[in-house]
């Protein structure tokens, strides 16, 4: 059995060290196909080639300008200089012009009518291209009354009246460097068959055309049917979105939690803040009590049940931090040992003044401390200076929330008295 799990781990070894030889054979060679493939890169980068008869061939007319770098050697073939040419297409002469706004002509009026039968009868879009000859002769169009043809070529008739019809002059403008010449069409738009209007095209012509006939009446008719279809008519009003409703409904939904959210928290800062600004006159009651001779149990006991009287009684507000000691008092009643009240009541409190405050009365009861009076007395004069230092921020909290009034306030005055000023000078 041993000889089979090591011979197992010999024959893992194996593999493994074959798998990473098969990974560096292949880093290797990919690595060596990219610096073959730089080198030959920077060989053809560097190469040059010797131009004969000491020309270069201009790209033809109409194509894109070419960029070349020219190395220029003396005779003993040292390298003078290097220079980046711009080569730009040959320009055409004045025949070769004149022969291409001919073929462009030829190829405008081949093209133009598109699906039309002539230029007397236009009823549908004409194709009115930018350019001709492969680009080479610019064109440019414009219309005496862009309403019926622009110069896209987009004829819109589909608001006239049958038998209807308008001319129109196409012009156009071809250019080619700073040769130009025009030509004029003259076009007749039609209106089209009933049977090619869309119906949504037809039912706003037949309105529009009650709308014109009944300008003198208090009301017009709405067509009841066109081509044997009846139709019925609503006046559609502004509605809102139910999708505003559910947006609404969230935001009211997250508004609410976060309102009671905040309530919670507020309360629970409170809370903490009331314990903290009654941790000195607890700490203070607790030590007089017990430097008049009670144990820790009886003072606690009578500072709980004195205030569980009068705030039954009417005669106290309520304090979380005395209802969190009714409580530890009525557990040490009920059997629970007092130090595990105690600390309980510390958890459930969860301050560092009282914290530390329990530590004190815990380590008094386990271990026995004679000085725990005098401790008591220094933490007493510690809590005085922390409600101290509550008592004035509770001042500048005060004064802060003051500001925001006293703000509005001038606003008021200062509108109340530039008024009348800015109205005398009839501002």
């Amino acid at each position: 059995m041993k000889l089979k799990t090591e011979a197992k781990q010999i024959f893992e070894k194996i593999r493994h060290e074959i798998k990473l030889n098969k990974s560096y054979k292949t880093a290797l060679l990919i690595f060596l196909a990219f610096l073959m493939l730089a080198i030959f890169k920077g060989i053809a980068n560097s190469s040059s080639t010797k131009i004969s008869d000491n020309s270069l061939k201009r790209p033809a007319p109409g194509s894109d300008a070419r960029q070349e770098t020219v190395d220029v050697y003396d005779k003993s073939g040292k390298l003078i200089t290097s220079l980046d040419l711009t080569l730009d297409p040959r320009k055409l002469n004045a025949s070769e012009v004149e022969e291409n706004f001919f073929k462009a002509y030829e190829e405008i009026e081949e093209n133009m009518l598109a699906t039309n039968e002539s230029l007397d009868k236009v009823k549908y879009n004409l194709k009115l291209q930018t350019s001709a000859v492969s680009g080479l002769v610019n064109i440019d169009w414009y219309s005496d009354d862009f309403n019926i043809i622009n110069y896209n070529g987009k004829v819109s008739n589909d608001d006239f009246l049958e038998n209807e019809s308008r001319p129109v002059v196409l012009r156009a403008v071809l250019s080619y460097d700073e040769y130009k010449t025009s030509l004029e069409y003259r076009i007749t738009v039609i209106a089209k068959d009933k049977s090619e209007l869309s119906l949504d095209n037809l039912i706003a012509k037949r309105i529009d055309k009650n709308l014109e006939e009944s300008v003198n009446e208090d009301k017009f008719s709405l067509p009841d049917n066109i081509d044997g279809k009846e139709f019925i008519y609503k006046i559609r009003r502004e509605e809102t979105s139910p999708f505003y409703y559910i947006f609404l409904g969230i935001m009211l939904a997250v508004l609410i939690i976060y309102k009671d959210y905040a309530k919670l928290k507020e309360e629970k800062e409170n809370r903490i803040k009331q314990m903290k600004y009654d941790y000195s006159e607890l700490v203070s009651k607790l030590c007089l009590l017990l430097g008049s001779g009670m144990t820790i149990r009886m003072a606690w006991t009578k500072i709980a049940a004195d205030y569980n009287r009068n705030f039954k009684e009417g005669r106290a507000t309520s304090h979380a931090i005395y209802e969190e000691m009714y409580e530890t008092s009525c557990n040490m009643q009920a059997g629970i040992p007092e130090a595990a009240c105690y600390e309980d009541f510390a958890r459930r409190v969860n301050i560092k003044e009282y914290t530390k405050f329990i530590s004190l009365l815990v380590s008094n009861l386990k271990k026995g401390s004679k000085d725990l009076v005098s401790l008591l007395e220094n933490e007493t004069r510690e809590a005085f200076e922390l409600r101290k230092q509550m008592a004035l921020q509770k001042g500048e909290e005060a004064s802060t929330k003051l500001l925001i009034p006293m703000i509005m306030m001038l606003v008021i005055v200062m509108i109340i008295i530039m008024f009348p000023a800015v109205t005398s000078f009839g501002i």
